[in-house]
């Protein structure tokens, strides 16, 4: 008997366990999402995505968004399209059980803007093609020439070893594709330019130009160059 009355204990047990989850479920089916929270990375000083863009972006998941019920909301969908837009690297989205929607938007970092006859647009830091914005602009070094996607790799280490460096982001003004496989660098004075071939061996290339600044160009007034050849890595060009 003492057994019996302890099942019966454990089932009415479950069935109330049951009844709860069901109303909390039904409670929760029949919530509306009271808020949308936009969150946008801005960090990095780039202002490519707004709250607006974003709210666009969203409303194309469901027709009443954002009065819609907490049932009827589609993460994969909202991060999907999201994720679809060119300015956009990473969108998380989550619904919390307050009834607040969140959206982490993480935007892409352009380190450098290219422009040729044909096209103009911007290589982000993973080598991303990025087209240029009608709202925003961002701060970086220019790349003129007919550049290939094959080159966004080296042109992105380019970059940010000069970003890295003191002395050459005070100096490097732009890059330039002279033809296939030559790069140049061209440097603020407009005195003289740097000839870096292929982008490669970057580091050893751009030391030697630091150590042969440091111990030729820093010391004189009038630069006697018009060009300092680095495709060479045991070795300087001066060319006058």
């Amino acid at each position: 008997m003492k057994k019996k009355w302890i099942l019966l204990k454990i089932l009415l047990l479950l069935i109330g366990l049951t009844l709860l989850v069901a109303f909390s479920q039904n409670r929760y089916d029949i919530r509306e999402v009271k808020e949308v929270k936009t969150k946008i990375d801005y960090s990095h000083g780039n202002h490519f995505i707004t709250h607006q863009m974003v709210d666009s972006l969203l409303k194309k998941t469901h027709p009443d968004y954002p009065e819609m019920g907490m049932k009827r909301v589609y993460i994969k969908d909202m991060e999907y399209i999201l994720n679809q837009d060119n300015f956009i690297s990473h969108a998380n989205v989550y619904l919390e059980n307050d009834g607040v929607l969140y959206a982490e938007i993480t935007q892409e970092i352009p380190v450098l803007r290219v422009h040729n006859k044909k096209n103009e647009y911007y290589i982000s830091q993973f080598g991303k093609q990025i087209p240029l914005s009608p709202h925003f602009s961002a701060r970086v070094l220019l790349a003129e020439g007919d550049i290939e996607a094959q080159e966004h790799k080296g042109l992105v280490e380019l970059v940010q070893r000069i970003n890295d460096d003191n002395l050459l982001k005070n100096l490097v003004i732009g890059i330039r594709k002279e033809k296939l496989n030559s790069f140049i660098l061209l440097i603020d004075d407009e005195d003289y330019f740097l000839e870096l071939g292929k982008l490669e061996e970057l580091a050893i290339k751009l030391e030697n130009f630091k150590v042969f600044y440091h111990k030729y160009i820093s010391k004189t007034k009038e630069i006697p160059y018009k060009k300092l050849n680095l495709k060479f890595t045991n070795q300087i060009i001066a060319i006058k």
